[in-house]
């Protein structure tokens, strides 16, 4: 599985020949976003949505999302969109799936997560914060993207709730940076102090791993 970070909460994932764009905000470099099938929107803020219309049109791609983000995508447009709801699963071919979870975002009408099946299991929360039924996630993660800004999200100290909800074996934070002043080194700290074990990859903006 191949991952990109482009900042905020966007991520181009790779696995299987299957290419997913996960929530292009409005400044992200779309320059610099390779080939998508598939875009993954978590919920229909415009820091998460935001070039959904112009990526789409560009790389040929479906855009999948809660159903706020359906309507607003067929509003703009948009002809290759699926609405997708909380305990839905899509096959995206090759063998990868996706699940959407319903997170905690007060702001949103309808906030989801997604959990990615093909190499590795991927889970993305989108705008989060901690909450009980995050346990029943617990065991399926191998990789955890998750916010730490504390804007209108989950900051450092709520993420590691999060993770030792779903204990991960690998976590990447996201949601800081462009809006927010979250600090992966707090959250190293916090992890530590609260004594909850995950294997911590800080990314640079437009930097690319394979997990």
């Amino acid at each position: 599985m191949k991952l990109i970070w482009y900042g905020h909460s966007c991520f181009w994932v790779e696995t299987r020949g299957v290419r997913i764009l996960i929530d292009p905000y409005p400044e992200v470099d779309d320059d610099r976003i390779g080939e998508v099938d598939y875009i993954l929107i978590t919920h229909e803020h415009s820091d998460h949505y935001g070039k959904v219309e112009l990526l789409s049109r560009l790389r040929g791609a479906t855009v999948v999302g809660p159903k706020p983000v359906y309507l607003m995508a067929v509003s703009d447009g948009i002809t290759r969109v699926r609405e997708i709801e909380d305990g839905e699963t899509l096959e995206l071919g090759n063998g990868v799936r996706v699940t959407a979870y319903l997170m905690e975002h007060p702001s949103s009408q309808y906030p989801l997560g997604y959990l990615i099946e093909g190499d590795k299991r991927l889970l993305h929360v989108g705008d989060t914060y901690p909450f009980p039924a995050l346990q029943e996630l617990r065991g399926k993660v191998d990789v955890l993207l998750v916010p730490i800004s504390g804007r209108s999200t989950a900051n450092e100290r709520e993420a590691v709730q999060i993770i030792e909800d779903i204990r991960p074996r690998v976590t990447i934070p996201m949601h800081y940076g462009v809006y927010g002043n979250g600090d992966p080194e707090k959250l190293r700290q916090q992890l530590l102090k609260d004594r909850v074990f995950t294997f911590l990859r800080v990314l640079k903006p437009y930097e690319e791993i394979t997990l």
